[in-house]
């Protein structure tokens, strides 16, 4: 077999095609889109653009801030992360007069099985059954080809159009002394049904508070077996898989105090190390 591939530039967006030859007079050739770019509009009108699909009722209240994150689908990797992290701020948001919303691309019941597992609760959740929302802030949608979309998934896994996916995967097996530590002490830790060992089991490679070794990729393992575990129903429709989501900070007045809109795979913040950092930024 022999594999060609070359990179050009149109209209700043890169184009790569793949050749495959499979004998002397047979060629088969795919061209991938890559689509790689940041939403830097900032006089986009984020507010109306959400009311306009959500609807104004308990969002955007007065004399709250409103944390609008949009995640992109339910199955998505970066979803089940970043809401494992806020799940334990609520109180803080809450302390904070911050209303978060979470909204992300599944069925009802995607959204059901992910707001019990994440320990979410399901009224900050909204479930749209489209990218429509994405599309019109312009959100990026990942690695797009003529291939399915879990190949184009795993392509991004692999760190192409999705640059910084690497040094985010290998700091999920390395750790990260700048990060806080994931698992408590005597906290279970269960790979899908079986309960295998308890998080002082990462103690052997440090006893302070910081990610230690094996421990992240040990929390992405966890929910790869539960997304596996129940495909059909976090997964509704898969040509959404690659869509990348955003995070928008609106104050009391309803301007924005911080967005965020990743373009890769395990990038939902702007400081993977400390993803919710932006909040101290923000005194909240």
């Amino acid at each position: 077999m022999i594999f060609v591939l070359w990179v050009d530039f149109v209209c700043k967006i890169p184009r790569v095609t793949m050749m495959f030859a499979y004998s002397e007079d047979k060629i088969s050739c795919f061209t991938f889109k890559l689509c790689y770019f940041e939403n830097k509009d900032k006089s986009m009108d984020y507010k109306n653009i959400i009311e306009e699909f959500l609807g104004s009722e308990n969002i955007f209240l007065d004399k709250r801030k409103t944390l609008i994150v949009l995640l992109g689908s339910f199955a998505d990797f970066d979803s089940f992360e970043y809401a494992q992290q806020l799940s334990g701020q609520v109180k803080r948001l809450n302390e904070n007069s911050v209303d978060l919303m979470l909204v992300g691309i599944g069925s009802e019941m995607s959204k059901e099985f992910f707001c019990r597992f994440n320990k979410i609760d399901i009224e900050n959740v909204i479930a749209l059954r489209n990218a429509d929302l994405h599309k019109k802030l312009n959100l990026n949608v990942g690695f797009v080809s003529q291939l399915p979309s879990i190949i184009n998934l795993l392509i991004m896994c692999a760190g192409i159009n999705s640059r910084g996916t690497i040094n985010e995967v290998l700091r999920g097996y390395l750790g990260d002394r700048n990060s806080k530590n994931l698992f408590d002490y005597d906290e279970d830790i269960k790979i899908g049904p079986f309960s295998l060992f308890k998080g002082k089991m990462f103690d052997i490679f440090s006893k302070k508070q910081n990610l230690r070794p094996f421990e992240l990729a040990t929390r992405r393992l966890m929910n790869m077996v539960e997304i596996l575990s129940n495909w059909n129903i976090y997964v509704p429709d898969a040509s959404f898989l690659t869509q990348r989501g955003a995070t928008i900070l609106f104050n009391e007045k309803d301007e924005v105090l911080y967005n965020f809109m990743p373009d890769n795979l395990l990038g939902y913040s702007s400081n993977m190390t400390s993803p919710l950092s932006f909040l101290e930024e923000n005194f909240i």
